[in-house]
């Protein structure tokens, strides 16, 4: 705990004092990475117990359905999905996540709502009015800095059962893991991307507290909201 309140006191951490401190806070046995072993995978806590009609929001793809395609397949199309990029899909991706009964909303998330914009800019509350879905059981979020933003502000009212998350940005790594953790979020793994080594971008996956039961994971100790 010492070690990650150091880095989150510095200005300019390096990747290893951001990085070495952290360990899971909740076990889950059912963990399972779903999607493409390269960017486009994320982890998730026994996708098995989504209940039928759960809500996903994939926010960013860039074309690779992987994830949204494997989680279909895992759970036997439980879940409701919606996948939203600010990059057009492509005809391919598109016909794909309309075989597993998925939705694609060209767009991009953003702190505010600009509708002039081109793609148009939603908030992840504005987007979900839009949809006509008032809850989201998990939240996937890749969206190239921009998390570092939204992801708080969505957090102030609104909460999910599990955050899929990458962190772009090291420096404001502990700080993101702060807020997280705060909003009742336990982290489950992390996970360098395939170009993280020298930058410290990683993938993050939370359980909420209050769905640790529900997901049939384990508390082990909380530390990043101290």
């Amino acid at each position: 705990r010492s070690m990650f309140e150091s880095a989150l006191n510095q200005l300019t951490p390096k990747v290893s004092a951001v990085l070495l401190p952290i360990v899971a806070e909740a076990y889950c046995p059912s963990l399972v990475r779903v999607g493409s072993v390269g960017d486009g995978g994320k982890w998730v806590c026994n996708p098995w117990a989504m209940p039928k009609g759960g809500l996903v929001f994939s926010l960013g793809s860039n074309s690779d359905i992987s994830f949204e395609r494997d989680f279909q397949e895992a759970t036997g199309q439980a879940a409701k999905i919606l996948t939203v990029d600010m990059t057009a899909a492509s005809q391919s991706s598109l016909a794909g996540l309309s075989q597993i009964g998925a939705t694609f909303v060209h767009a991009m998330i953003s702190e505010t709502t600009e509708l002039s914009e081109s793609p148009p800019h939603y908030t992840v509350q504005d987007l979900m009015k839009k949809m006509h879905h008032d809850h989201i059981e998990i939240l996937k979020m890749d969206i190239e800095g921009a998390e570092l933003t939204v992801l708080p502000q969505f957090l102030k009212s609104n909460s999910v059962c599990q955050i899929l998350l990458e962190i772009h940005n090291i420096a404001e790594t502990p700080k993101v893991l702060r807020t997280v953790a705060k909003a009742g979020f336990l982290l489950q793994k992390y996970e360098l991307s395939t170009h993280g080594l020298k930058t410290g971008v990683c993938e993050y996956s939370f359980i909420h507290e209050s769905c640790i039961k529900k997901y049939g994971a384990t508390l082990l100790a909380s530390y990043l909201k101290q």
